[in-house]
């Protein structure tokens, strides 16, 4: 993940269209990279970022320690289906290579809209090595009650890019 991952990291991130003060969560952040890219973006805003690994908060942690000794970033052991912030408090929610790991798609999907501000944009994106997206992820983000959502193949993989109504 950490050799593959960087190109999609700038491109997902470039989906989110963030102001600098930005709270932005990052589910399933593995090793950092995507944590690391939205730390020189969001300068003023928080960061948080969501895995159930103890390996990914290691990896993370090392990669991302300037944001956390700021107090930008902090990292919590989570899933998709719990997370651990309030209702209607977070600008933008990112994903990469780890949806189809979700035991539940649609908890996880209504869990992001219950943190997700009105407006708020979703973005879900795979690698190649990862396997691409669930079969009908787009209907899944769309019965969730998810808005304005597009399907992309960039050069890095798979985008999909959603608004919370």
């Amino acid at each position: 993940m950490a050799r593959s991952g960087g190109a999609m990291a700038r491109t997902a991130v470039a989906r989110l269209h963030l102001a600098p003060d930005a709270h932005v969560l990052e589910i399933g952040f593995g090793p950092g990279l995507a944590l690391q890219r939205l730390a020189e973006v969001v300068e003023d805003g928080r960061l948080t970022g969501v895995d159930p690994s103890e390996v990914m908060h290691q990896h993370a942690t090392r990669r991302n320690q300037a944001a956390i000794r700021d107090g930008r970033l902090i990292l919590l052991k989570a899933t998709a289906a719990t997370l651990p912030l309030d209702d209607d408090t977070v600008d933008a929610v990112l994903a990469i290579d780890n949806l189809h790991f979700w035991p539940d798609i649609t908890a996880g999907l209504r869990e992001i809209s219950r943190v997700l501000r009105s407006c708020g944009r979703f973005v879900c994106a795979f690698t190649p090595p990862s396997g691409g997206p669930p079969y009908r992820l787009a209907d899944a983000v769309a019965d969730a009650g998810y808005v304005d959502i597009t399907e992309a193949r960039a050069t890095p993989g798979y985008i999909l890019t959603a608004t919370n109504p």
